[in-house]
């Protein structure tokens, strides 16, 4: 086995301390080999304190640092090295890791919890056969350690096994049936599979069985989040920074919540701060540079986006800052073409309210109110450039304007489900809840009704204080096949608004 690397100190590899503790007997005497060889061990016992409080914070660089410091003095302490090795594997530094790891796992060979962490740094270093045969050590020690199986679940899901990663979830819960761990890495399999209403049931269960476990309210976050419940998403993961206040994670996680809930100062002074913490965090990086670039700040977000330091992500993660940044360098290019084109005079409808979408979705919505208003004025637009222009006004907050441009749709005859449900939104944030629930219920007679005006409806009722009607639309939605997001989003809000009505209660009303 490999010898870890050390570091140096007073000219001595710290490794080969005792070679240096000889020398300085031969040379000062014996009584300064006692002392230098007691202030070592006390050194040692307080950078292991500092470290665990590190590790518990969530601080994974600074407490391996200071783990490390104590494992590479004391090359006979099984906790030092073991501790030195989580704490690189959770900075991201698998490969030091393995070497700690290892040695723990020589000087304790039947401690569990050291050839569990070893098969993970061997997973997270791409080792996939060192990986397995380190989750199989723990398990000739112990048959149903519940977290050997949920490793070597994890390793079948990371090779595309799905089927066996099921199967030995199935094992390490039938092992612990307590493991919040293997609930909540399942619950992550779900996610990424889309099954998101089995990933809520498993990683709830997590929450529930460890509550003041942060990887767990991250991992509850997470879901909160793809299930569409904002509020619950957020408050997991602020629960998950007073857990690991040094864990650049829950800020990330938040400044993503933030971002989608349109609270953009909010959520970019969260991605900062993660940043600030670790500049390697992939999610907050991709939150800030998407945030600049819908703030019509998209220079500066390209420039979030050039990661130079990729020596701690992963070919995933590598990949997909990329990919953000060359979608933005793309959309700066489009846009500086669109306006060259757009001054000109004779330029038509479609040109105009493209380019007022583009601008709209960058956050100039100035420019972007100029421009549809300026397509809206030119003679024979059809129905659907008004409906664009419609769209961008309304988007812009000049809902009036929207209003009046759907309402000559309507009046012209050439009306869609579409356009009603359009009307009934900008009446509806123009404080006209009586007209919006008219247009909404109108959208409803026609062929091929729009599914999401019952969600108008049920808003509309829950404002009047009429949950029933609300319960009532939000199963009338549930009857459209929707897709499953949405038919998870709503059916999570019928659990949280009661008893369910009997069907149709509230849609029998006249439009």
């Amino acid at each position: 086995m490999d010898e870890p690397r050390v570091a140096r100190r007073g000219g001595c590899a710290a490794g080969v301390a005792f070679l240096c503790f000889a020398v300085s007997a031969a040379t000062i005497g014996p009584s300064s080999l006692a002392e230098e060889s007691g202030w070592v061990r006390q050194q040692v016992f307080e950078r292991l304190g500092t470290g665990v409080r590190h590790l518990r914070s969530g601080n994974a660089r600074a407490a391996a640092e200071s783990l490390c410091w104590a494992a590479e003095r004391a090359l006979n302490s099984h906790e030092a090295a073991w501790l030195c090795g989580r704490a690189l594997l959770r900075a991201r530094e698998p490969g030091r890791a393995i070497q700690f790891l290892e040695l723990a796992t020589n000087l304790q060979p039947r401690h569990l919890e050291s050839w569990v962490t070893l098969g993970d740094a061997f997973l997270s270093d791409g080792q996939v056969d060192r990986a397995r045969a380190a989750y199989f050590e723990a398990l000739e020690i112990r048959e149903d350690h519940s977290p050997a199986f949920d490793g070597l679940a994890r390793l079948a899901w990371q090779t595309g096994d799905e089927k066996r990663a099921l199967a030995l979830y199935a094992d390490a819960l039938k092992a612990n049936p307590a493991d919040a761990r293997a609930r909540l890495n399942r619950g992550h399999l779900h996610l990424e599979a889309g099954r998101i209403s089995q990933a809520l049931e498993d990683i709830r269960e997590a929450a529930r069985l460890r509550p003041d476990d942060g990887e767990v309210q991250l991992g509850l976050a997470r879901v909160l989040l793809r299930s569409g419940i904002g509020n619950d998403a957020l408050a997991a993961a602020r629960r998950a920074a007073e857990i690991l206040p040094a864990d650049p994670r829950p800020l990330a996680l938040q400044s993503r919540v933030l971002l989608d809930a349109g609270d953009l100062g909010t959520a970019e002074r969260a991605a900062r701060s993660a940043l600030e913490l670790d500049a390697a965090e992939v999610e907050a990086r991709l939150v800030l540079g998407e945030l600049l670039g819908r703030t019509d700040r998209i220079d500066e977000g390209i420039s979030v986006l050039e990661q130079t330091d990729t020596s701690r992500l992963s070919e995933k993660e590598i990949a997909s800052i990329n990919t953000a940044r060359e979608s933005w360098e793309r959309r700066r290019e489009d846009l500086a073409e669109l306006a060259v084109r757009a001054d000109s005079d004779d330029a038509p409808a479609s040109l105009l309210l493209t380019l007022a979408r583009a601008r709209l979705e960058v956050g100039d919505a100035e420019r972007a109110v100029e421009l549809a208003r300026r397509a809206a004025g030119l003679p024979g637009l059809s129905p659907l450039e008004l409906r664009h222009a419609a769209y961008v006004l309304g988007s812009a907050g000049e809902l009036l304007e929207s209003e009046k441009i759907v309402d000559g749709i309507v009046a012209s005859g050439a009306v869609l489900p579409e356009d009603l449900v359009n009307l009934a939104v900008a009446r509806e944030m123009s404080g006209d809840p009586e007209g919006a629930e008219t247009a909404y219920r109108r959208s409803l007679t026609l062929p091929l009704p729009p599914a999401v005006a019952h969600l108008g409806l049920a808003r509309l009722a829950l404002a009047a204080g009429d949950r029933p009607a609300a319960i009532a639309h939000l199963l009338e939605f549930l009857t459209a096949d929707p897709d499953s997001d949405a038919a998870l989003r709503v059916t999570e809000a019928l659990k949280l608004l009661g008893p369910k009505p009997g069907r149709g209660a509230a849609a029998g009303g006249s439009p």
